[in-house]
C-alpha cells in the first residue's frame, strides 16, 4: 500500500472541466492543482513533460473527451514516474488505458462505473426494444414513402428470453428494466451471482446462453480474452433468427463474422452502439435495414457528465485519505 503521509499532493487535470470547478477550488486549498487544456496528443504530452520538469505530479485526472487519440500509454505516463501514484479516468471501459504498465509501476488506475451504468443500461434496453420490434426497418420504410413494406410481425416482449453476457452493474440494471416488459432473463458471468443479486435471472453456461437466448445483450469489458468472443464459431452455435445488442466494446464482436451471420440468417437484427473500428462502421451494417446503429452514444447525457466528474474526483479524495481509490481497476500492490 502506498504511503499517503505527504500532506500536499500535486494533481494534474487534463481536459475541460465541466461540473466540478468548485470542488477542485476547495481541494486546491490543500493540494496543488495544475491544468492542461484539451489539445492534440502531441501537445498534451509536451505539456505533461513540461510540468513534470517543473514539479512532481502525484495524480493524473483525465476529463471526459481528453486525449481522444488512443491509446493512453507509456508515452503519456513515463514523464511523470516515479512520483505518479494514481490515474483517475472517466468512463467504465479501460481497454484504451495502459493498465498493466501502470500496475508494473505501482500506479492505480480508477474508473467511474457508477456514473455511466444507468444511461448505458437504458441505451441497451432501448436497443433491445428497437431490435426486437424492427424499429429501424419500419422507420426507414416510412421515410421512403412506404407503409409496412417488407415488415412482418415481430416477437412479443412477453415471449422473449434475453441473454445477458456480463451481469455486472450495467447487466443487473438491464435485467430489471427488460423484466418490466415481461422478458425472461438468463445470464452468464465467470461465476454465478448470489441469489439476491440475480433479480430473478437464471445463471447458465456460455454455451447455454448461445442456445437458449432469443436476444443477447453484451456487457463485458474488452480484454485480450474477450476480444472476438462473438466469432464464426460462436454464431454457428446459435439458432436461426437471433438478435444481438452491444453497448460494451465493438471488438467483443468480430464484425466480419457478424455480417456473415446476418447474411446467412443466423442473426436477424442487431442494435449496436459500439463498433470494432469506430468511427468506421462496416458498410453492410450501414446499408442494412436490420441494423439499428448509434454513434457510441450510450453515456452521452447531461447528468452523466456531472456524475462522472464527481465520481472521478471521489476516487482522488478516497486515495488521498486512504491510499486506495474507490473503484480501482488494478491492484498494483497485490494486497
Amino acid at each position: 500500500m502506498p504511503s499517503v503521509a505527504q500532506l500536499s499532493k500535486t494533481i494534474l487535470v487534463v481536459g475541460e472541466v465541466q461540473a466540478i470547478h468548485d470542488d477542485l477550488k476547495r481541494m486546491s486549498q490543500r493540494h496543488t492543482i495544475k491544468y492542461i487544456p484539451n489539445n492534440s496528443r502531441q501537445q498534451i504530452i509536451k505539456d505533461i513533460k513540461r510540468i513534470a520538469q517543473e514539479t512532481r505530479v502525484d495524480i493524473l485526472f483525465f476529463m471526459d473527451g481528453s486525449l481522444k487519440s488512443k491509446p493512453i500509454d507509456e508515452e503519456v505516463f513515463a514523464p511523470l514516474l516515479p512520483h505518479l501514484s494514481l490515474v483517475s479516468g472517466i468512463g467504465c471501459g479501460f481497454d484504451h488505458m495502459a493498465v498493466e504498465y501502470l500496475e508494473r509501476n505501482q500506479v492505480f488506475y480508477s474508473n467511474t462505473p457508477k456514473a455511466v451504468s444507468f444511461p448505458t443500461a437504458t441505451t441497451a434496453t432501448m436497443l433491445i426494444l428497437q431490435t426486437l420490434r424492427a424499429a429501424s426497418h419500419a422507420e426507414i420504410g416510412i421515410r421512403r414513402g412506404g407503409w409496412r413494406d417488407g415488415l412482418t410481425p415481430t416477437p412479443d416482449t412477453r415471449e422473449v428470453v434475453v441473454g445477458i453476457l456480463g451481469m455486472g452493474t450495467i447487466g443487473k440494471l438491464v435485467c430489471q428494466q427488460v423484466q418490466a416488459f415481461g422478458m425472461q432473463v438468463i445470464y452468464h458471468n465467470r461465476r454465478p451471482l448470489p441469489r439476491e443479486e440475480e433479480f430473478g435471472a437464471q445463471y447458465v453456461s456460455f454455451e447455454q446462453l448461445l442456445q437458449y437466448s432469443d436476444i443477447i445483450t453484451i456487457h463485458c469489458p474488452l480484454t485480450p480474452q474477450s476480444r472476438h468472443t462473438f466469432n464464426d464459431a460462436t454464431f454457428s452455435k446459435m439458432r436461426k433468427g437471433m438478435f444481438i445488442v452491444n453497448t460494451s466494446r465493438g471488438s467483443v464482436i468480430d464484425e466480419e463474422a457478424l455480417v456473415r451471420a446476418m447474411e446467412d440468417g443466423t442473426v436477424s437484427r442487431v442494435g449496436l452502439d459500439v463498433f470494432e473500428k469506430e468511427p468506421f462502421v462496416h458498410p453492410y451494417l450501414m446499408k442494412s435495414e436490420r441494423a439499428t446503429l448509434l454513434p457510441h452514444w450510450g453515456t452521452s447525457t447531461t447528468r452523466t457528465v456531472v456524475d462522472a466528474e464527481k465520481e472521478g474526483l471521489a476516487n482522488i479524495t478516497a486515495f488521498l485519505a486512504t491510499g486506495t481509490p474507490n473503484t480501482p481497476v488494478n491492484n498494483p500492490f497485490n494486497e
